[in-house]
């Protein structure tokens, strides 16, 4: 999900701010919502999305999210941290105050680190779910971004601490509330297999809700000798293929923005209308340029027909 070059400086900021979220009194106190059994909501995560990482705090959350609306754009992906950073509580309840004020949905969204990192993993991700903000707002859903950071020892610890992740959280949060799990690009895996295998698609599909791959065409350079992994058919791929493994709802993540094309987005957004996708976004909204907005709108044409359905709570 975070590009590489947005990764730099991270950790000089750690120190400052590695503990903030957790320590911040309105979420190391609040309880995690445990809401009757019932299907999730999954709403925020359909039709058009856009995302904002840790690097985007310096905008301006009013600004933003009026320009958001004013594109067509019904939920906010927020990223409230990573294994070694965390957001400013207050940034975060601005964001989440002035997106809900105009009708928009926010997910929270939390990269972790895993092996050493996945107990503070847990409790961050968890802290999303009872986050308040300061006017009592709440986030509409989470995601997890599953990406190897490269502290499990093995690609067999790194599979294992995902679906231990995934379940520890929904044990907490329980059967009704929404989790999506952001995944590496199945297409992109594929050329990998050695790689990637035994990644727990199965155990996604019993403690998500949604799944959302990480379909970045700008990272596949062998198109179009490889017509797979053109924009069209790499989005239609990863579409069905995460659906196939997990047998969730899709919300398919393209991009990413500063490195793809008008006629790129074209064919992203009619890979994800043919395929039925639940919903669909680019890779971030920073690097969207405003002229792609008239296409991306289109997204919000989306309705993949399904309904979510109850997760296992253990």
């Amino acid at each position: 999900m975070e590009t590489a070059w947005k990764r730099r400086g991270a950790l000089l900021l750690c120190v400052l701010s590695v503990l903030t979220f957790m320590t911040s009194g309105s979420v190391a106190t609040a309880a995690i919502p445990r809401a009757p059994e019932a299907r999730p909501t999954i709403t925020a995560f359909r039709q058009l999305g856009t995302w904002i990482d840790l690097y985007d705090y310096s905008l301006d959350p009013a600004a933003s999210v009026r320009t958001m609306r004013a594109h067509g754009v019904g939920t906010l992906f927020l990223q409230t941290g990573r294994f070694n950073r965390i957001a400013d509580p207050s940034m975060v309840g601005r964001w989440i105050e002035r997106a809900h004020a105009i009708g928009m949905k926010v997910v929270g969204w939390y990269l972790p680190g895993y092996s050493e990192h996945l107990n503070n993993d847990v409790l961050r991700t968890l802290a999303i779910a009872s986050y308040h903000s300061p006017s009592g707002q709440r986030f509409d859903a989470l995601a997890v971004d599953i990406e190897y950071q490269g502290a499990s020892s093995s690609r067999a610890e790194f599979n294992h601490d995902i679906t231990t992740h995934l379940r520890r959280v929904r044990q907490r949060v329980g059967s009704s509330y929404p989790v999506g799990a952001i995944t590496p690009a199945p297409l992109g895996m594929e050329l990998y297999p050695r790689y990637w295998r035994g990644f727990p698609w199965a155990s996604i599909g019993r403690y998500a809700n949604v799944v959302l791959p990480m379909g970045y065409w700008s990272y596949r350079s062998d198109c179009p000798t490889n017509s797979l992994h053109c924009p069209y058919q790499y989005t239609r791929g990863n579409i069905l293929r995460a659906g196939r493994y997990t047998a969730l709802p899709v919300h398919i993540i393209g991009g990413v923005g500063d490195s793809i094309s008008a006629r790129g987005v074209v064919s992203f957004v009619r890979g994800a209308r043919d395929t039925a996708a639940y919903g669909g976004s680019l890779y971030d909204y920073r690097t969207t340029s405003r002229s792609w907005w008239s296409t991306l709108r289109l997204l919000n044409l989306l309705d993949g027909g399904v309904r979510p359905r109850t997760v296992a709570s253990r």
